[in-house]
């Protein structure tokens, strides 16, 4: 993957999780200079929606920008949403934790604290779903600049692998039960970068 110094202004319009619905607003990811005194080392970014069919759910919609400074720590911002027979599955959340694989840098896990649950759904209302708990997912850039197909997975929370987002970030890369490929789905549409 080439290496970018600046990550150009770019916005998705996120289609609909399902179909009749309103496609959510556009959303925008600023501009970001890594190691240009901004203090960005790494940063992973975008948005679109991700093809759960495999999984037999609806797609599900999805926005985030994380980046990681020198001194190790992250910062940034996620949500992901999606509509099923039970209800709405909305979180919004903080990034507080973001690794890339060494020998695959496409592969990122970032980890965060739920800051918004708009969720109806009664699965994604229980205890481990509240404001202020961990929250993590996975990401795969293909690396040929949106020609193959970017990935992600839905949010995990407390107990799924681990407790906390710190745990789940330091997970080890290597497929397997921490790297589950079919666990990681297709995007439908959009792309998702991961800049060193």
């Amino acid at each position: 993957m080439p290496s970018r110094r600046t990550i150009p202004v770019w916005a998705a319009a996120l289609a609909a999780c399902s179909a009749g619905s309103e496609p959510s607003a556009p959303f925008i990811i600023m501009p970001a200079t890594l190691n240009n005194g901004a203090g960005v080392e790494l940063q992973v970014n975008g948005a679109g929606v991700v093809d759960l069919s495999a999984a037999a759910v609806p797609n599900m919609s999805f926005q985030l920008v994380a980046n990681l400074k020198p001194d190790g720590t992250a910062n940034g911002h996620f949500r992901f949403s999606r509509e099923s027979a039970a209800g709405l599955h909305e979180f919004e959340g903080d990034v507080t934790c973001l690794t890339v694989d060494p020998n695959f840098p496409g592969r990122a896990r970032i980890g965060g604290i739920v800051t918004a649950n708009t969720s109806t759904a009664p699965s994604s209302l229980t205890e481990n779903h509240e404001v202020g708990d961990d929250v993590w997912f996975r990401v795969l850039d293909d690396g040929n600049g949106g020609r193959a197909v970017d990935r992600s997975t839905t949010l995990g929370f407390k107990p799924t692998l681990v407790n906390t987002s710190a745990e789940y970030c330091a997970l080890p890369f290597a497929d397997g039960p921490f790297w589950n490929p079919a666990s990681i789905f297709p995007l439908a549409q959009g792309t998702i970068r991961v800049n060193p």
